[in-house]
């Protein structure tokens, strides 16, 4: 790496998909390094199904371990643990089929067993579920609405999308607190900037509500990632050398669907080939400690 960090600012941008990236030629998440990032989804991993979930993949990355370790391996908490394991491996897509459009996949059978799902006394997982030390017991660290170790994560259009898929009307509603949501949170990261950190975290949902809204019209989701694009451009020019900036996500989202594979970039150099998701925390442990 040959130079010195003492501060690492991570910008974690839900379902920002590597392809699109390329395909639009976004130089600016592009950074110095860039590239897709393995998700642990393996049966090894304590995980078993095809599409990845951010409940889960956020924990992975803030612990650096996979989820049979992490401790949360479902995207709900029921009673009856064993019996939703069983209801995700029927009704979530297999690998082959994670590239089918949303609007096809609610097959008569998923949408009983989503039915059953919601009438089940479950909750959402959060902080308390995790079983283990996570990247922000660093000291001085920031963290700003990561989901399942922030209460906040979420913002309250997220339980629309279902709404702007289906009625049209409503999409200019969705869009702009999509648009909302992006303003607060980019404001937020620059109000930070002034103040003391070593690590600082913030959370994007956007991107994975446009695309699962807008999953069938390409130049909605373009103008999203380039604002992304321009965010980061602006957030260069105001960190100094010794600030890594990290770029991260969960997984992508092709057609409204997530895709088993995430992206990193950064504007340090750090000499990753085909890093998994879960490396990113001892790594920036490790460069912390040697400065």
């Amino acid at each position: 790496m040959g130079m010195t960090i003492d501060k690492i600012l991570i910008l974690g941008v839900d379902a920002l998909e590597h392809d699109l990236v390329e395909k639009w030629n976004l130089k600016n998440l592009k950074q110095k390094e860039y590239g897709k990032t393995h998700l642990p989804l393996t049966k090894e991993d304590g995980y078993f199904y095809a599409e990845p979930s951010t409940t889960i993949m956020w924990p992975s990355f803030i612990t650096g371990l996979p989820p049979k370790k992490h401790g949360i391996d479902t995207i709900k908490i029921y009673p009856f643990q064993p019996l939703y394991r069983l209801y995700l491996k029927i009704s979530i897509p297999s690998t082959e089929d994670h590239l089918t459009p949303i609007a096809t996949q609610k097959t008569l059978k998923r949408k009983i067993l989503d039915m059953i799902s919601k009438t089940l006394p479950g909750r959402e997982p959060c902080r308390n579920d995790i079983k283990t030390s996570t990247i922000f017991d660093i000291p001085d660290s920031i963290h700003l609405h990561i989901p399942v170790y922030d209460n906040n994560a979420y913002p309250k259009y997220k339980k629309r999308i279902v709404d702007a898929i289906e009625n049209k009307a409503y999409t200019p509603i969705f869009e702009m607190m999509c648009k909302r949501e992006f303003n607060q949170r980019t404001k937020e990261v620059f109000e930070w900037l002034e103040k003391t950190w070593t690590l600082f975290m913030q959370y994007f949902f956007t991107l994975d509500g446009v695309q699962h809204a807008f999953y069938n019209n390409p130049k909605k989701i373009a103008k999203f990632y380039l604002m992304f694009d321009q965010f980061v451009k602006k957030l260069r020019k105001k960190i100094n050398n010794k600030t890594l900036l990290l770029i991260i996500s969960d997984h992508g989202q092709k057609r409204g669907i997530h895709t088993p594979y995430g992206f990193y970039s950064t504007n340090i150099p750090l000499g990753l080939e085909k890093p998994k998701l879960t490396d990113f925390r001892w790594k920036i442990e490790e460069i912390l400690k040697h400065g």
